[in-house]
């Protein structure tokens, strides 16, 4: 029994990984209300944890791609940011006023002498409160394509002699154009007024965020902003249909790239979904793979998804 356990704290993605299908209807929360909108809504997920007993035989035999280890994962990516970040870019598009910060996180220096990860609090002594301060300082070399995972992922090409600031208080240069830093990842943040997330039954037996921490991605962006936009507006979007998706958003509600498409979007056909939205840049993943009955609806933004559903229904 204990080899069949799995580890919640470690993901694991095979060549052929499996996806799996997530309600969110009455499991989203919205300053302590439970959301519920008409019609069914799913998110979409890709991999799985491994098992005890797989862990000992990759120990004795070797992996050569072994089981990613979540805590150690990018701050911006943990559900307890992504995903009031992702509601309130739902309400805003649904009329209410909700001021959005900004995380600019930066992981895997390229040259020696700095931290390997951190938050960043501030760049040529500017602040970074907000999106607009970041496009500023970055002059507009960071560009939102996102990545696999749903983040936006770039070197960020500045001024030469920039200096950057983490929180927390250590200051550095960097010695030539570019923040010295593999990976910058921007992602919006919501205010604290905002308490929003994806609750499970047994995750409530765990006192704090400790078990949302355990699970990392914000692919299911798009969707958790789609059911807050139908909660804040009242509009029945779903008309009877069962709506599934996937997708990171940013702030201004653009849809950028994930991981595992194909996956998700056979686990979408298995569930019966009647729409599957997807991010408008990676459609061509799905020429080849049949979803019979599934209408596959290729998105940019938020707001072009909002009017594909709410079109009338034949």
């Amino acid at each position: 029994m204990v080899l069949l356990l799995p580890v919640p704290w470690l993901h694991l993605i095979s060549e052929d990984p499996p996806g799996t299908v997530w309600r969110l209807d009455g499991r989203l929360e919205i300053d302590g209300e439970v959301i519920d909108p008409p019609g069914r809504w799913s998110w979409l997920a890709v991999g799985r944890p491994p098992l005890v007993g797989e862990l000992l035989r990759d120990r004795l035999l070797g992996v050569d791609s072994g089981a990613t280890d979540l805590r150690s994962g990018p701050v911006t990516r943990r559900p307890t940011l992504s995903e009031p970040a992702a509601v309130a870019v739902g309400l805003r598009h649904a009329g209410r006023e909700l001021p959005l910060g900004v995380l600019v996180e930066v992981r895997e220096p390229l040259l020696e002498g700095y931290p390997q990860a951190g938050l960043l609090d501030a760049i040529n002594d500017a602040p970074l409160t907000d999106r607009q301060t970041w496009d500023e300082v970055s002059d507009g070399w960071v560009q939102d394509t996102g990545a696999a995972g749903g983040s936006n992922e770039a070197g960020a090409a500045l001024e030469p002699g920039l200096t950057f600031r983490f929180r927390g208080g250590q200051r550095f240069s960097a010695p030539g154009p570019g923040l010295p830093y593999e990976q910058v990842i921007v992602s919006p943040t919501a205010p604290d007024t905002l308490s929003a997330g994806i609750t499970f039954a047994a995750a409530r037996l765990i006192p704090g965020d400790a078990a949302r921490n355990l699970s990392l991605g914000s692919s299911h962006g798009l969707m958790v902003a789609l059911m807050a936009y139908a909660h804040g507006s009242g509009h029945d979007l779903a008309q009877g249909r069962h709506i599934a998706g996937t997708g990171g958003i940013l702030g201004d509600g653009t849809v950028i790239r994930i991981g595992g498409l194909p996956a998700k979007a056979r686990a979408a056909n298995r569930s019966g979904a009647d729409v599957l939205l997807v991010p408008r840049s990676q459609a061509a993943l799905l020429d080849e793979v049949p979803l019979p009955g599934t209408t596959v609806v290729p998105v940019a933004s938020l707001r072009e998804a909002i009017e594909w559903l709410a079109a009338p229904v034949a």
